[in-house]
């Protein structure tokens, strides 16, 4: 009997120490966790929310509004949704085979430009439906393995590649893609850039899941999930190619990243940031010990929590809108729509929450985030 039980008790050990899996985990240093006060501090912000039901479709992941002021976003079935954010009506526009992620629109609002994670770089005539590939590979034969999101300025699309190691369409799963390449830590993520008559070329590597785009100015800035921080790159002008830390040690996991044309940048937080977690970034031994546990990702999911921030032009968090219940979680991102109220995505819910637009000035001033603005994409 004791030696049966020695046996299984080598097999086991063996098997956590031993037993090949998927990820080869990298150490490295996690910054300390910003304390959550001042405008970090927790609040309900969220319950000032009104929604939009999507009618049981699940996973708006980024939102993009069109010069016609509609709203598209893409849901985790493959569909392009096209909302009238006044009575909620919802049109299909197109179906993919992928799982449609950033969204950006160009050529004067006429075509969507899609960061699909399975499919690659996609552009949709938003009129007639039709989709077309406008890129699967760079330059230099390496294949997109996971776009994610997209932004496009004077015909140039820039666009993340999350992970060039832990395929989406491979896998199947985008989110678990997304687990390996940060439990994983190898920064293989980058940022590449299309232009008709250039192909793809590889702007930044090294990235620990390259995630949200947004321009900002003579610069792309570039959401590094992983390592809890936003990039600029310099892609024009006197500092093109230079890269530097535009936000770090942020208190989540930044998802997407889209400009607030009353100013700054809207940063959704899929998760807060965990401690037991950041304990762990320079012990790979132990990470990849820990990845052998049978069903260990759903063992370890975050606690359920609503977290929007807006950045300024600096980088600095100005303002925070904040779920603590977490009935409106995994949140992505946030646009602004023409009315002046922010329009906030997620990658788990079946419907888009609505935040108030700002009051209106004292003295009988205009409305701030009255009037028209730019599709984004077209500024």
């Amino acid at each position: 009997m004791k030696k049966a039980l020695l046996l299984i008790f080598i097999v086991i050990l063996g098997y956590f120490l031993l037993w090949p899996v998927a990820v080869s985990p990298k150490s490295w240093s996690a910054p300390e966790r910003p304390l959550l006060e001042g405008v970090l501090a927790p609040n309900h912000a969220f319950q000032q929310a009104s929604f939009i039901d999507l009618d049981g479709a699940v996973g708006p992941e980024d939102i993009a509004f069109g010069p016609d002021h509609m709203l598209y976003t893409g849901v985790a079935d493959g569909r392009i949704l096209r909302i009238n954010p006044e009575d909620g009506e919802i049109e299909t526009i197109a179906q993919l085979e992928g799982r449609p992620l950033g969204l950006t629109f160009i050529r004067g609002g006429r075509q969507l430009l899609i960061a699909d994670a399975m499919q690659g770089l996609l552009v949709l005539d938003i009129a007639s439906g039709d989709v077309s590939v406008v890129a699967t590979e760079t330059l230099n034969g390496t294949p997109i393995l996971y776009a994610d999101d997209v932004a496009a300025k004077r015909g140039a699309y820039y666009f993340s590649d999350a992970s060039t190691k832990f395929s989406a369409k491979k896998i199947g799963d985008p989110m678990r893609a997304s687990l390996l390449e940060i439990w994983e830590q190898g920064q293989t993520g980058r940022l590449l850039r299309y232009k008709k008559g250039d192909g793809v070329l590889i702007v930044q590597e090294g990235l620990s899941f390259a995630n949200g785009v947004a321009m900002a100015g003579d610069a792309v800035l570039v959401n590094e999930t992983g390592r809890y921080r936003i990039w600029k790159i310099y892609v024009e002008g006197p500092k093109r190619g230079q890269a530097e830390i535009f936000a770090e040690n942020l208190p989540g996991f930044p998802d997407n990243i889209n400009p607030d044309y009353l100013g700054g940048y809207f940063v959704g937080l899929t998760a807060q940031r965990a401690e037991d977690v950041d304990a762990l970034a320079g012990r790979p031994f132990l990470r990849r010990i820990l990845f052998r546990i049978p069903g260990f990702f759903s063992m370890v999911q975050p606690t359920p929590y609503g977290f929007l921030l807006r950045l300024d032009e600096e980088g600095k968090v100005v303002e925070s809108w904040q779920d603590p219940e977490g009935r409106f979680a995994d949140v992505t991102g946030a646009e602004r729509g023409p009315d002046g109220r922010v329009y906030v995505s997620s990658l788990s819910a079946d419907r888009i929450a609505v935040l108030p637009a700002p009051p209106a000035p004292p003295e009988g001033g205009v409305p701030t985030g009255s009037g028209e603005k730019p599709a984004r994409g077209q500024e």
